[in-house]
C-alpha cells in the first residue's frame, strides 16, 4: 500500500510565503511518475484547507491500518516555530518545535507540535517504509524566508511574551525534545540545520521552496538505490554552490536507505 499526505501552505494571515503549494504539488507529480503511486493514494491539504483540525485528521489517515512494506510519506512546506509552555504553576517547563497550521496562533490548540508527531507516528508497526520531508526548519527557528533580494520576512512575528518564554527557557537549559530521536524507523529530511532558516524561492520561473525543489531534480536524476543521506549531501552542496546558506539534514534509521524503499 502507499499513501502520502502533502501539506502546503502559502496562505498564512499577515505573513504569507510563495512557494509551498507548488511544493506539494510537484511531490505529488513525481510520485505519481516515479514511485508508482497512484492519485488516489495521495492527499493535499492546502491553504485554508489546511487548519490544525484538518491536518490531524489526515495524519490519522496516513498511518491508519498500515503494514510492514506499506511506503508512507508525509511532506510538510510552510511555517513553523518554537514554543515554550507553562505548568499549571506557571513556570516554563519545556520547548517544543511546532508546525505551523493555517489557522496558528500561539495556543497549543493551534499548532501540532513534536511530541504529538512521534505519538501518531510511533503507532505504525516496524517495517513500514516512512518518509517525512519538513521543508523548514526541523529543531527551533521553523521559518521559511526569502533569500536576497528580499520581497518580504518570511517568518512569523513572535509575540514579546513568547520570546521572552523561549528566552527563559533556553536560559533553564530546556530545550526541543527532538522528533527523530524518539522516531527511529524513519528517513527525515529537513530543510535546513537548526540554527538557520528555510528559503522560499524562485527556481525555474516558478515560486517553491529551495530545499523541495533542489532535493526533487537530485531524486529525479540520481540512481533510485542511492540512500537518502547521500542525496541530501549532493542536494545541501548544489544549495551552496547556487548561494543559499542553509543546510538539509537527513536522520534517521531509514536515511541510509533509498527513498520510499527498504535496505
Amino acid at each position: 500500500m502507499n499513501r502520502a499526505l502533502l501539506v502546503g501552505i502559502n496562505a498564512y494571515p499577515g505573513c504569507p510565503l510563495a512557494g509551498c503549494v507548488n511544493d506539494v504539488q510537484h511531490m505529488a507529480e513525481f510520485l505519481v511518475s516515479a514511485h508508482g503511486f497512484q492519485e488516489s493514494d495521495i492527499r493535499l491539504l492546502t491553504d485554508a484547507r489546511a487548519t490544525t483540525g484538518a491536518i490531524l485528521d489526515r495524519l490519522a489517515w496516513l498511518v491508519g491500518g498500515v503494514q510492514a512494506g506499506d511506503r508512507i510519506l508525509f511532506h510538510y512546506s510552510g511555517h513553523g516555530a518554537t514554543f515554550a509552555g507553562r505548568n499549571a504553576a506557571g513556570e516554563v517547563d519545556g520547548v517544543d518545535d511546532v508546525i505551523c497550521p493555517v489557522d496558528f496562533d500561539w495556543s497549543p490548540e493551534r499548532m501540532i507540535a513534536d511530541f504529538q508527531f512521534v505519538r501518531i507516528f510511533e503507532a505504525m508497526p516496524p517495517g513500514v517504509l516512512f518518509n517525512w520531508i519538513s521543508d523548514s526548519c526541523h529543531s527551533g527557528h521553523l521559518d521559511r524566508q526569502m533569500p536576497a533580494p528580499v520581497i518580504r520576512p518570511r517568518a512569523f512575528p513572535v509575540p514579546a511574551d513568547m520570546a521572552w518564554r523561549v528566552r527563559t527557557a533556553r536560559a533553564r537549559g530546556l530545550a526541543p525534545r527532538g522528533i527523530v530521536g524518539e522516531l527511529l524507523d524513519v528517513g527525515f529530511v529537513s530543510g535546513c540545520s537548526s540554527d538557520q532558516t528555510s528559503a522560499d524561492t524562485w527556481i525555474d520561473g516558478e515560486a517553491q521552496g529551495a530545499l523541495t525543489g533542489y532535493l526533487l531534480k537530485q531524486l529525479k536524476v540520481l540512481p533510485s538505490e542511492s540512500p537518502l543521506k547521500e542525496i541530501v549531501a549532493v542536494t545541501a552542496a548544489a544549495l551552496n554552490r547556487d548561494g543559499y546558506d542553509q543546510v538539509p539534514q537527513a536522520d534517521g534509521a531509514r536515511a541510509g536507505m533509498p527513498f520510499l524503499e527498504g535496505g
